[in-house]
């Protein structure tokens, strides 16, 4: 069986749109930020596809960013925000354990760049085609 279905799914959300991503199928998430300029990303939990309930994640102490093909550690209090470089990549996991009784969904945003969600541990290993929609 190949990795995508086995071991990840994945999805995408331009920059301010916040779409919500569901981990019912799956034990966390890899949240990559591409072509950003510097600033804030924010991260927050939901309890369904609607982004009903939306709140902050605050619980990322740590990410990774990377520049020129080398990550780097980046350390912080825990926040439900995540500071880009400008032109690298960005890179911060989230345990679906890490969410509130009865939110089932996150949501990424940013001012300038674009998000692939990487839901990964899958539960519910299938083939490709055959994965639950990421955004149901």
């Amino acid at each position: 069986m190949e990795a995508l279905g086995r071991l990840f799914n994945a999805a995408t959300s331009a920059t301010t749109t916040a779409t919500p991503f569901g981990l019912k199928d799956a034990g966390g998430a890899t949240i990559i930020l591409i072509g950003a300029t510097s600033g804030n990303a924010t991260i927050q939990e939901a309890q369904d596809s609607a982004g009903t309930g939306a709140q902050n994640l605050a619980v990322f102490t740590r990410y990774y960013r990377q520049n020129s093909g080398t990550w780097t550690k980046v350390t912080q209090a825990a926040a439900a925000t995540v500071t880009a470089g400008t032109g690298g990549l960005l890179a911060v996991e989230v345990d679906a354990a890490q969410l509130s009784d009865g939110y089932t969904h996150i949501t990424a945003s940013h001012a300038s760049g674009s998000f692939v969600i990487l839901p990964h541990d899958l539960t519910v290993q299938r083939p490709p085609a055959n994965l639950r929609s990421v955004t149901a």
